[in-house]
C-alpha cells in the first residue's frame, strides 16, 4: 500500500516540529515537505502535490483560508486545519465537516484527525472535498468567481441576490471579523490588498479589487477606477475633474476619483448622463 505524502505548514517553529515529529511514528506516512509561510505552501502543493496537508489557519500575510483560495478547490489535497481557537474558523469548520486540530491537542486528538483523513483519501471523494472547501470559502468571503461559475453561476448580469456577498470575513491577530457589505462606503485598492472604508474604521484584507469586484452586487457597489470600487448608494454629488473624469463626493465627504472611460458605464447605472 503506498504511504501517504504529507505537507506540515504552520508558521511556529516548535508547533511545526511537532507536527512533523508525530508524522513520523507512523509508518504510513510520508513527509515530503514542510512550510511555515503560505506562498510558500501553496507553490509546494502545486509541487509536489501531496495527499495530505496539516494547515495553520493563523499565519502573518498568507493565512490559511488564502492558502485554500490560492490552490483553489480542485486541485487541494485531503487537509487538516490546525488552528488556536478561532470562533468563527471552529464553527466552520464543523459546519461543513472539515476536520481540524484545536491547539493545544494531545496525541489521541491528532491519530484520531490522521485515522479519518486516512479514510477519506483511500475512499477518494475529491467531489466532496472540493464542495465542502468551495462551500467554507464562500462562507469567509474568499470564493473567486471560477469556482462560483463551476458552481451554476452565470456572472454579474446572471447572478441570484444571494449569490452576492453579503459580509467580508477580516482576519485579525486572534481573531476574524465579518463587515457587513452595507456598512462598506468605499473599497480602495492597496498593493496587493483591499481597504474597506466603513464609517468606524478601514478593514483591510488580502484580496484584489477584481476579484471582489465579482462577488459584489453590482447594482450597489460599482467600480470607478482601476483602484477604486464604490458604494452607488454613498455618492452626494458628481463633479467634473481634470481631462475629462469625474470626482465623486461622498457622504462623509470623502473624494474619490472615477476614471473617464467608466462615465458611460455609469450614466448607464443611473439611468442619466453625467
Amino acid at each position: 500500500m503506498n504511504r501517504i505524502r504529507v505537507i506540515v505548514v504552520d508558521d511556529e517553529p516548535l508547533a511545526r516540529s511537532g507536527l512533523i515529529k508525530l508524522c513520523s511514528t507512523d509508518p504510513e506516512l510520508e513527509l515530503v515537505g514542510e512550510c511555515s509561510a503560505g506562498r510558500a505552501a501553496v507553490a509546494a502543493i502545486e509541487q509536489v502535490e501531496p495527499d495530505l496537508v496539516l494547515l495553520d489557519i493563523q499565519m502573518p500575510e498568507m493565512d490559511g483560508f488564502e492558502v485554500l483560495h490560492a490552490v483553489g478547490a480542485d486541485s487541494m489535497p485531503h487537509v487538516i486545519f490546525v488552528t488556536a481557537y478561532d470562533q468563527f474558523a471552529v464553527r466552520a469548520f464543523e459546519v461543513h465537516a472539515l476536520d481540524y486540530l484545536l491547539k493545544p491537542f494531545d496525541d489521541e486528538r491528532f491519530f484520531d484527525a490522521i485515522g479519518r483523513a486516512k479514510q477519506a483519501i483511500r475512499e477518494a471523494d475529491p467531489g466532496s472535498l472540493k464542495a465542502r472547501i468551495v462551500e467554507l470559502l464562500t462562507e469567509a468571503g474568499l470564493e473567486d468567481a471560477e469556482q462560483a461559475e463551476r458552481k451554476g453561476r452565470t456572472g454579474a448580469s446572471g447572478k441570484r441576490q444571494d449569490d452576492f456577498l453579503s459580509r467580508i470575513a477580516v482576519r485579525e491577530p486572534g481573531r476574524t471579523v465579518l463587515v457587513s457589505v452595507d456598512e462598506i462606503d468605499w473599497i480602495e485598492a492597496a498593493n496587493y490588498c483591499a481597504k474597506l472604508h466603513t464609517p468606524s474604521r478601514i478593514h483591510v484584507i488580502r484580496e484584489s479589487l477584481k476579484a471582489l469586484e465579482t462577488q459584489l452586487d453590482p447594482v450597489r457597489f460599482f467600480r470607478v477606477s482601476r483602484s477604486a470600487i464604490v458604494n452607488l448608494d454613498r455618492i452626494q454629488e458628481i463633479q467634473p475633474f481634470a481631462r475629462g473624469s469625474q470626482m465623486l463626493v461622498l457622504k462623509d465627504g470623502t473624494r474619490v476619483t472615477m476614471s473617464r472611460n467608466r462615465r458611460e458605464a455609469l450614466e448607464q447605472m443611473l439611468g442619466q448622463a453625467l
